[in-house]
């Protein structure tokens, strides 16, 4: 390596108390050292935004894989080979990987895949080609199976998963009702990505219009948020119904998680709650990559990717930004070169 490259990265330096708060971070700045055999060095272009993060900032080992003081903050980025001493990869191409917020990544190439940006632009790899269209591919497809006779709740369907979550739903021919968190989100939700019905669940009347639109029956009830969304959806499930449990937003700033209260009604309509994990579908991730680009060059799905261009030191103000419900689909960091 015959240039210095000086990283910045971002670390936790207290654990928050409930959303987390830009001081929660800092910037480190330090050279990077000399590149060893197999190792590529890679600069970060985009960075994405997980609200799941803040689940594991906290002061607990209940949590796999949580964040503790002074460590890196987890995080997925999509960047640039720059040099590479690894022969399955070449300087130019662009990679995908868990490798934390920072300008550079040194990787030995095990935990990163590549783009392929004939199939897609680069952003788009940490939305609809990524971990937020996987998940929303194989859980609606694999797991919950919609058709065109089912009513399909998605909550929380203005954020990553969600926004292409409603879409795969509309493709499978099913009424798709979305919950979100202003009336401009729901007007989003029906203009630009196809829902039949959107709901801003923050109205007192919320859970009358949804009763209203689905007939009283949700036969797929696919949950980002947890909470009383989730709890009070739960009331009509259809017969032989699936609760997807996809994320629990509404839950991850908490002290105590809480579960559903009206759980009763599974039994009463023998439906299920089903748990969800990607990485079980990690050997498909190829499949359904090539219908997920299918789709989207002819115009059949968007990936809504919520670019905000900054340094990597902006990346605590959109943490923020984020619960406070400013994205529209994956929020993203674009760094600036």
């Amino acid at each position: 390596m015959n240039n210095k490259y000086f990283n910045k990265k971002i670390i936790l330096s207290n654990y928050p108390v409930g959303l987390s708060k830009k001081d929660d971070f800092s910037v480190v700045t330090e050279e990077i050292d000399p590149l060893n055999d197999n190792d590529i060095l890679i600069k970060t272009k985009y960075v994405g935004i997980d609200a799941a993060l803040r689940l594991l900032l906290r002061d607990s080992d209940d949590f796999l894989f949580r964040v503790k003081k002074d460590d890196l903050i987890r995080g997925s980025i999509v960047g640039e080979v720059i040099e590479s001493k690894n022969p399955k990869f070449s300087d130019g191409e662009y990679v995908l990987g868990s490798l934390g917020v920072q300008k550079y990544c040194v990787s030995t190439g095990e935990d990163i895949e590549k783009c392929d940006l004939n199939l897609a632009n680069p952003e788009f790899w940490l939305s609809g080609m990524g971990i937020p269209g996987l998940t929303a591919y194989f859980s609606l497809l694999d797991v919950c199976k919609p058709s065109p006779d089912k009513n399909v709740l998605i909550t929380g369907a203005a954020g990553a998963v969600g926004s292409i979550a409603g879409q795969i739903a509309k493709l499978a021919g099913s009424k798709v009702i979305g919950t979100t968190s202003s009336d401009e989100k729901c007007k989003w939700l029906i203009d630009e990505l196809g829902y039949d019905y959107a709901i801003n669940y923050k109205n007192k009347d919320w859970f009358e219009k949804l009763s209203s639109v689905s007939d009283k029956r949700l036969d797929i009830i696919f949950d980002n948020t947890g909470g009383q969304v989730m709890d009070e959806s739960l009331k009509i499930i259809g017969m032989k119904g699936i609760v997807l449990l996809c994320g629990s937003t509404s839950q991850y700033s908490e002290n105590e998680i809480k579960g559903p209260n009206n759980y009763i009604w599974l039994g009463t309509m023998r439906a299920r709650l089903q748990g969800f994990v990607i990485f079980d579908y990690e050997d498909r991730y190829e499949e359904a990559r090539i219908n997920l680009s299918k789709w989207l060059n002819e115009e059949k799905l968007k990936m809504p990717t919520h670019l905000v261009e900054g340094d990597i030191d902006k990346f605590p103000e959109i943490f923020e930004d984020l619960y406070k419900g400013k994205n529209y689909g994956k929020f993203v960091l674009k760094l600036k070169d």
